[in-house]
This record gives C-alpha cells, structure tokens and sequence, in this order.
C-alpha cells in the first residue's frame, strides 16, 4: 500500500518543485526579443470583372503597412504571372493590375479567370486579397 501511494505523490512533488523553480527565477527580456505587431491590410481588394474581347480591364489592388511599402503580386488560378515576359499585362505602382486588348475566341480564353493579388513584406508574412473573377462575354 505505501509503495502503490509513493508512486503517486512522488511525480506530482516533482512537478510542483518543477514550478515552484521556475517562478522563482529572475528572468530578464530585453527588448530585442520582444516583438511588435505589424499592420499589413489592403486598402483595395480587386473586383469582379465582365468584359468583351478587345477592350481592356483594370483590377484594383492597394496595401499599406507600418513598416514600409507592401510588394504587391498577381495570382491568375492560383499561379502567380510573370508580368516581365507579358506584353498585354502591366502592374502598376499602385498595385492595380492591367489587363490590355482582352483575348478570347471558343477554345483560347487566357485572360479570363480567378485574379488575386498577395500583400508581401519581407521577414514578416504575406496576405491574399478576396478572388475576382474575369469573366468575356
């Protein structure tokens, strides 16, 4: 009987010392190690868009941060375009995405689709605006 109630109490002293130790420790955090929040919102998320072939289409997309200028990227179907080789697509500074001379025919429809763009800062995260959705009629 005495060994089945050591057995029990023993592991629960040991934690409570365990405690009892770590409150009594003088711990100092410099501010170095304590970080704070950074604001990363958007300002204006893109829109729904319906269009005809030929014309143009602007999708809106502005952030700000307390911490700087939010890079602004482009996501067409969940795949992020490469604007630098696409002659009819152009980002502003603003962050608002162009899409020129709109191409669609019964069997190639490149510019319709789910749009969104991410919010980035380095070493601090990244955020994803609503979905808009493209649509030629």
């Amino acid at each position: 009987m005495e060994n089945n109630l050591g057995s029990v109490w023993l592991p629960k002293l040991a934690f409570l010392l365990f405690v009892v130790s770590l409150l009594t420790l003088d711990l100092e955090v410099t501010g170095a190690q304590i970080m704070g929040f950074t604001t990363l919102h958007f300002l204006i998320e893109p829109s729904d868009a319906v269009t005809t072939r030929g014309t143009n289409v602007l999708l809106n997309c502005t952030a700000e941060s307390d911490q700087g200028f939010p890079v602004i990227k482009w996501k067409k179907d969940g795949v992020f375009l490469n604007l630098a080789v696409d002659e009819r697509r152009q980002q502003f500074s603003n962050g608002s995405l162009l899409i020129q001379n709109i191409v669609h025919s019964r069997h190639h429809k490149p510019d319709e689709g789910l749009y969104q763009c991410e919010a980035s800062l380095e070493g601090t995260g990244a955020i994803i605006s609503r979905t808009a959705k493209v649509s030629v009629a």
